[in-house]
């Protein structure tokens, strides 16, 4: 054990000097980056007595760089800070961008240097800073992902400039609320997701995209890029509609974004075949999901079966790279699974229905298709996708347990294959180290339910384990 003192710091900076804690003398100390302090040194002996010291939480509240200060419009960034951020735009363009197409690298970077001088830019940089770390570290079990989160979401809602006199819509804030929408989600802050995701699409209504003469006047390029956000928004609306029991406003476009030769292929067709998925969520599956459910017709199961039953759709998603196809695959069970509930709640489901969607097993074969297909990628491309693909696997997996517990007793070799499923849809959800603590008991409860049931089934007794 190495018993040397370690090297005094000759001199603190001003905070950590008022505050008296140990600082360690860099150009931007690690308690001033931690708690988002300017940094700075002067030689002032009397200011460093005891006697002038201030308390603790008064120099923090002194030294926070106040989001209302014409003189400062945002954060003060030593290099090293910027190029943090601008480490992490690689990761963003592999993970983030694919899926959410809209800002593109050279963008990232512009508003990197630009965040000293521009609150807007430095709001945006927060955002995606997050946004990206939610995506690709949140999961690591080691991580102070979530602790890094909040700080960076907390960090974008106070640098963007209010909105008072001569404000005015733009790309790069749609996206900043875009982006903290998806982190308050991962946090399982529902409510303030569903209010920065409306704040976003009140800025798409105020960008005019919907009205083709205004679109008419850009660039191809810039055209089809606000038809994706606007189709990213209607994405995002219609999960959170499903997850929050929320009401949708945005309506299907009539067609697809135009072509962007400047968008890599790969991405292209994998964003056409999310909006073909989300676009199945029509008005009316909003409305019975959220509102009543009397009106759900075994007409109108069999018609959205046949839609979601796609040879075609599967051959074209098979073709997409191993990412693309977890989120669409599970997605499109997800769906499948909430398709099923509704037809369920109107007490349409038959042991001899002649549609799979009105069977009342169906959720059983649904966690074999899905087994078949989680085993032939790898569990971080799962991961990857963040709490979004974590709620529908939760929702998928409730419902499996759900029909095991109360379904009639099939045979041994068909109860031991279906609890087997359910044993490999565990592993992947509680390798989600942000799973949620009530979503977890929940499943451990009817984990006990089904061990209970089937005491001599090996795959049944190691479920609670």
């Amino acid at each position: 054990m190495d018993d040397q003192p370690r090297p005094r710091v000759s001199k603190a900076c001003d905070a950590c000097g008022r505050r008296k804690v140990r600082c360690n003398g860099q150009q931007r100390c690690q308690q001033c980056e931690h708690l988002g302090l300017v940094c700075t040194y002067t030689d002032n002996r009397g200011a460093r007595s005891r006697k002038h010291a201030s308390r603790r939480g008064e120099v923090i509240s002194k030294h926070k760089i106040e989001p209302s200060s014409a003189s400062c419009l945002a954060p003060a960034l030593s290099p090293a800070s910027r190029s943090y951020f601008e480490s992490l735009v690689p990761e963003y363009m592999h993970f983030v961008y694919p899926f959410n197409p809209i800002m593109t690298e050279n963008e990232l970077q512009d508003a990197v240097s630009k965040m000293d001088a521009d609150r807007e830019n430095a709001a945006f940089v927060y955002a995606f800073a997050a946004a990206t770390i939610d995506l690709t570290q949140s999961n690591r079990p080691t991580s102070s992902a979530s602790t890094q989160i909040k700080q960076l979401v907390n960090q974008s809602i106070e640098a963007q400039p209010p909105m008072g006199l001569g404000f005015r819509p733009s790309i790069l804030r749609t996206m900043t609320n875009v982006f903290i929408q998806m982190c308050f989600m991962s946090l399982g802050q529902y409510d303030l997701g569903f209010i920065y995701l409306r704040e976003a699409i009140t800025m798409i209504h105020l960008l005019r995209i919907e009205d083709k003469t205004v679109l008419a006047s850009l660039h191809p390029t810039e055209r089809a890029r606000r038809q994706r956000l606007y189709w990213l928004c209607f994405i995002h609306e219609r999960f959170i509609s499903i997850i929050h029991f929320s009401p949708a406003i945005l309506t299907p476009q009539a067609s697809l974004p135009e072509p962007d030769p400047n968008l890599h292929p790969g991405i292209s067709q994998g964003w056409t075949q999310l909006i073909k998925t989300f676009r199945l969520m029509e008005p009316t599956f909003i409305n019975h999901w959220i509102g009543d459910r009397s009106e759900v017709s075994a007409k109108w199961v069999e018609q959205k079966h046949r839609e979601l039953d796609d040879a075609r759709w599967e051959l074209e998603v098979s073709m997409l790279s191993e990412t693309q196809q977890a989120d669409l695959v599970i997605t499109r069970q997800w769906m499948r699974t909430l398709l099923w509930q509704m037809a369920m709640s109107n007490w349409l489901l038959s042991s001899r229905a002649p549609c799979p969607s009105l069977s009342l097993e169906f959720p059983l074969r649904l966690s074999r298709q899905l087994r078949q297909f989680l085993t032939k990628i790898s569990q971080n491309t799962i991961r990857v996708h963040g709490s979004s693909i974590l709620n529908k696997l939760l929702e998928i997996m409730n419902t499996i347990a759900d029909v095991v517990i109360h379904l009639p007793q099939a045979t041994l070799e068909q109860t031991t294959s279906q609890i087997e499923d359910i044993a490999f849809m565990k592993g992947v959800v509680f390798s989600f180290h942000n799973l949620p603590h009530v979503s977890k008991d929940i499943l451990l409860e009817k984990f006990g339910l089904i061990r209970d049931r089937f005491p001599g089934i090996e795959a049944a007794c190691q479920l609670t384990t």
